[in-house]
Formats: structure tokens, sequence, C-alpha cells
């Protein structure tokens, strides 16, 4: 993408974080070699020598006798040259197409068994995520969670009993106001848990974390310690502990077989009196991203006496099949799980929305609690910053609201009860109203106020760059002044051929005629054979004598041409391909 372009202003910027993205892709920085050589990002080693001859015949320093002329066409030919040299090697084309020049600047140690082109790709995707990982495990290692459960079934409920009801007496409405209703709700439970992390090792980390649980003015806490430690990169494990009543000890492995398949196990111990829990998942990869699992959980039971009378005991063994994927989309999962006690078949999908949000659905049938489902969304407000909503409902849940907020590893959501029955006047009052608030909030007080910032940043860089884009434009300019011969030279062949000659080609913004630039001639010199290809994947102004007239807005590049004695014309996106004549669109 050229340093100097951005989306459409009519297009809603919804993250916060845009704002430093848009920073740092309009920063000044090297040409997209891509654009330089004017090949597609799927050119083959053939395509790029054939276009680098091409761009030698003219911009070669030895072609020109002028002095200026040849001063001109050596700054140039370095761009050309080190554009070849990058894309022409494949180690370092993989690393400029992954991270761009910075990659090229960065010291790769993948060592000298990655050979395949594959190979270095992972490793290098691979290092790139532990850095990632440890930047933003340097920036947060406290977490939280703060749950507050209101009930407000009061609120939502018309009638109330009689002060003294007799027999068959009918409840009688309330006559509350609004303030009377909403005063009515009450605080049902409130959970808060803290957790600090640290490394004590290099494969070792250590947490430390807490909980709190108050409900009905009753409640009680918890002190929980957590040592997780990598083996080797196949196995890795954590051990749990609580400090106060209720104590149990916890001891979880995960280990992959391979890079397709894995099994994770667990082991809970609550009581010396009573065998550890056990749970074992085993899973495989099904297709190219789908997982396929087994797992097998043995509840409480009993070895020859040790255990005691587990009859009575509620947590009783189970086994569930699932599967778990993702595609372009989305992510999606399914589980059935048949149980002495329970029983249940659920399913999720998780629809990615634009501008990083998600929407997601689910869906349960249960032999406990029979069908309940949910529907909600989430998305993400700032940098750091995301908030949700979930809308639950179930013969035996209810109708429950949720609201999240969460922040650097600090999260609070507050779960609403409308009504402990299933009403589905409430589950419409509950998915509509706050969807309607957040779309009004958003078109109406968000967006506007993202698209100024938006804006005013923009304004802000064509001025803090203005020096840079004066040099972009005075380097394109003498480039063309380079093209001018080879241009006409190719006009004359061609019109002799009936071929396609370029009458005029204007680039810039289609709406304002003085943000426009005329490169008629650049256009001219990239026909080939009467067949003009300029592929998509970068941005025009990277093409040698391109220059960026109108820096954040729309560009387009309109090409009138004559071919076999008839006039057209034709008009695509910055990022669009260009095939002309017109027939080689269909080929």
């Amino acid at each position: 993408m050229d340093p100097y372009d951005f989306h459409d202003q009519e297009e809603v910027i919804v993250d916060e974080d845009d704002l430093e993205r848009l920073e740092r892709e309009l920063a000044p920085s090297s040409a997209d070699y891509y654009g330089v050589l004017n090949i597609s990002k799927k050119a083959t080693e053939e395509e790029i020598k054939e276009s680098y001859k091409k761009l030698c015949r003219f911009f070669h320093p030895d072609k020109h006798t002028d002095e200026e002329k040849k001063k001109k066409a050596e700054s140039r030919f370095q761009v050309i040259q080190k554009a070849y040299e990058v894309l022409s090697d494949p180690k370092k084309r993989i690393i400029y197409d992954t991270y761009g020049e910075e990659g090229l600047n960065a010291s790769w140690d993948v060592g000298p068994r990655y050979k395949t082109t594959e190979e270095l790709r992972e490793e290098y995707e691979k290092q790139a995520k532990q850095k990632r990982e440890q930047e933003l495990e340097n920036l947060v290692r406290s977490r939280s969670d703060l749950q507050l459960t209101l009930d407000a079934s009061q609120v939502f409920d018309p009638y109330e009993p009689p002060a003294f009801a007799g027999l068959g007496s009918m409840p009688a409405k309330r006559r509350h106001g609004p303030l009377k209703r909403i005063s009515q709700t009450q605080v049902q439970q409130l959970f808060m848990r803290h957790s600090f992390q640290t490394q004590i090792g290099p494969q070792t980390t250590a947490v430390l974390g807490g909980s709190m649980l108050s409900r009905g003015g009753m409640g009680g806490g918890n002190l929980m310690g957590t040592i997780r430690h990598t083996v080797s990169p196949k196995l890795s494990g954590e051990l749990t502990a609580t400090l106060l009543k209720p104590r149990l000890i916890s001891l979880k492995t995960y280990y992959s077989l391979s890079s397709d398949s894995f099994i994770n196990t667990s082991a809970q111990c609550n009581s010396i009196y009573d065998p550890p829990i056990l749970s074992i998942t085993a899973g495989r990869r099904l297709y190219a991203s789908t997982t396929g699992y087994l797992t097998y959980r043995t509840g409480e039971y009993s070895i020859f006496g040790w255990g005691g009378d587990v009859s009575r005991k509620m947590d009783k063994s189970s086994v569930a099949l699932g599967m778990a994927g993702m595609n372009k989309s989305g992510n999606y999962s399914g589980e059935l799980q048949t149980g002495v006690m329970a029983s249940h078949i659920a399913g999720e999908y998780s629809y990615k929305l634009p501008h990083q949000g998600k929407l997601q659905v689910s869906c349960t049938l249960s032999t406990q609690g029979g069908i309940s489902a949910s529907v909600g969304s989430d998305h993400k407000v700032t940098k750091h910053a995301r908030i949700g909503f979930t809308l639950e409902c179930g013969l035996a849940l209810g109708v429950i609201v949720k609201f999240r907020v969460s922040r650097l590893g600090q999260k609070v959501t507050v779960p609403i009860i409308l009504s402990p029955e299933f009403d589905l006047k409430l589950v419409l009052f509950g998915a509509v109203v706050p969807a309607t608030v957040a779309i009004a909030v958003d078109q109406w007080i968000l967006k506007p106020i993202r698209r100024q910032r938006i804006e005013e940043k923009v304004q802000q860089l064509r001025e803090q760059h203005k020096e840079y884009l004066e040099n972009r434009k005075r380097e394109a300019l003498d480039a063309q002044s380079l093209m001018e011969d080879v241009a006409k030279r190719k006009q004359r062949q061609e019109e002799n051929n009936n071929g396609l000659v370029i009458v005029k080609a204007i680039y810039g913004n289609m709406n304002k005629e003085s943000e426009q630039i005329d490169v008629t001639v650049v256009v001219q010199t990239l026909v080939h054979e009467s067949r003009l290809t300029i592929p998509s994947g970068h941005s025009k102004t990277h093409i040698l004598g391109f220059y960026d007239p109108c820096l954040g807005e729309k560009k387009q590049l309109m090409v009138e041409y004559r071919y076999r004695h008839r006039l057209h014309q034709v008009t695509v996106d910055d990022q669009s391909p260009l095939l002309c004549p017109m027939e080689a669109h269909l080929v």
C-alpha cells in the first residue's frame, strides 16, 4: 500500500487505534517494490526478470548522454535495482511480503535446517508471534474480573400480590412510576477475581490470585496459586492449589503428539478422602481449519472404598464428542455430550463483523436445563478496550441480559435478570432495545467523532510530511522526463500498427481537478505489444512516474485510449487491476 494513500473518507473507521495505523501508513517510507516493477504479488521469477529488463532500457544511466538526465536516471535506477534484488531472492521476498522493508533490516535467526519456502514463512511467523506475545506480556501482567448480577424481574412484572391475599384472590396491577420500578432492582450476587502473573524462570510462570463471592448478604473468598511450566515444545503443564477452604489441587498437562493432534489431561483433588476427578481430551485436526476432539470425565467415583458412597454425589461421569473450526467469516463449534446425570447438544457460531467486531449465536438442548439460546455481539472501541452484549434465554434459565466491558485484562460483566421464566416479550425487548441504542450511538455520536479525528489526522500528516511529498512529486516528474522519448517511440510504433495508443491518462481524485495529475507518458511506456497491464495489490502511486496528488483521499486512474481506430475510456480504483484494451478483460 502506498504510504500516502488511505481509504475513502466516506468509509467509517471504527477502531480507535486506526489513528495510529493511519499515521504509520502515511509516514514516509520506501516505494512498494511490486509497484516499482509493475508486477503483481504473484509474479514468477521470469516475470520479475522481464520487467526489470524493460525498466533498465530507459532508466539505466548508460542509456542517457545528457548529464542532467543521467543524474535523474541514477537515483531512479537505484530504486529499481533494490526492488529487483529483493524480489528475485526467494528468502528476501518472503520476509518483504510478510513484514515489509522493516523485516529486511531485522535479524532472523531461523537456523540452517529451514530450507523450503513454507518452512521459512512458518518460522518467521512463529518468531514474530512470540515477539508480539512478549510485548503484550510486558505491558499487562495483572488480570481482574468483576461480575455484578442484578435482579430486575420485579421491574418488568406488572403484578404484585395484595397485602392480605385471600383464597382465589387475583394479583393486582402495579401503579408505580418508572423511577419507582427501577428502584426495585436488587443486587443478587457479586463476584470478584484478581490475579497477578510474573515470570520466575525462562520457561516458568507463577500466578497468584484471589476470588470473592457475595450472595444474599453472605459470602466467602479464597486465594489461589498457579505454577505454569513448559517442559518442551510439545509438553507443558500447570499446578494450581487454593490456600483457604474449600481446598483443592489440580494438575493440567498439554501434550502435542504432532502438529495435527494433541492430548490434554486434568486431575482435580477436592479432598484426601476422595480420589481425584480426571478429565482427558484427545483431539486431532480433521481438515485445514477444523479440529475434532473427544473428552472423557470421570466425575466422582470410589476405589475400594476410597471415596465413600458415591450414589449421593452429583458429579457423574460423562463423554463428549465435539468439533471446532474457523473460516474467513468466523468461528464455529459443536458438541454432543452423554452422561449419567446430564446430556446435551450444543452449538455456537461467531461471525466476524467489520472493524474487529463479532456476532455470537449459541444454542443448547440439555436433559437438565431444557433448551436455551444466546445471541450477542462484541466490539472494539479503543486500542485496548472492548464492549459486549449478550442475551440469554431458556426454559429453565429465564431471560438474562449481560453487558461486558474489558480493557487490558480487566473485565466487568453485569448480568441483569429480566425474568426467572421464559418470556417472549422480554426476549424481544432485551434484544431490540440494546441493539437499537448501540446502533444509534455509533451512527450519530461515534461515527462523526471518528470521521473528524481522521480528517484532522490527515491534515496534520499533510503538513508534517509536506517536504517529503514535494520530494516524491519531484522524483515522479524527473522519472516522467526520462520516459518521454520511450513513450513517443512506443506511441509511433502503436500508431503504425493500429495498436494501443494512450490518448490521455489522469490519476487522482476524479471529483476535483486540482487533485489530479497527468500520467499519460508513464502509462504509454507500460504498453507492450498493444497491451497495457497494471496488476492489483498495490497503490499506483508506487509506479515510477506517479505521485500522490491528494493525500488521504480516494484515488482513481482514468485512461482514454485508441485501439484499432476506436476510442475507449476506462476508470479503475487505486488498487484495482487495469487491462487495456477492453477485450483483455475477457481473458
